[in-house]
């Protein structure tokens, strides 16, 4: 029993890597059907965009010419998208954008 001890610890741990997600995996084509992009305009007159890619789950946000990819999150109503420091929650034309310690950005879809 101790011989299969490490050959079971072996096939687990090289599963476990297996299933990993790839972390610098491409995205689509921005100009896929199957992204979509959305402008917004924020209370203090800021502009930036989002660029969701449903199929990978990941959103890219677009700020003072900056980007941002977002991983998917669990939401019980609208989206969220997070990467720790920075999260997009949603609903409708609302969006919320919260950055580190900041006051939160309220914005409207144009």
């Amino acid at each position: 029993m101790k011989t299969r001890m490490p050959a079971l610890f072996v096939a687990c741990a090289v599963s476990a890597c297996a299933s990993q997600p790839v972390p610098d995996k491409p995205l689509p084509d921005e100009n896929a059907p199957e992204v979509r992009v959305v402008s917004f305009t924020c209370t203090n007159g800021q502009s930036l965009a989002v660029r969701f890619f449903p199929a990978h789950g990941v959103a890219v946000l677009v700020r003072n010419g900056q980007t941002t990819e977002l991983q998917q999150q669990p939401s019980g109503s609208g989206f969220i998208y997070g990467n720790g420091p920075i999260t997009i929650r949603g609903k409708g034309r609302d969006l919320t954008v919260e950055i580190g310690r900041m006051v939160p950005l309220e914005c409207k879809a144009e």
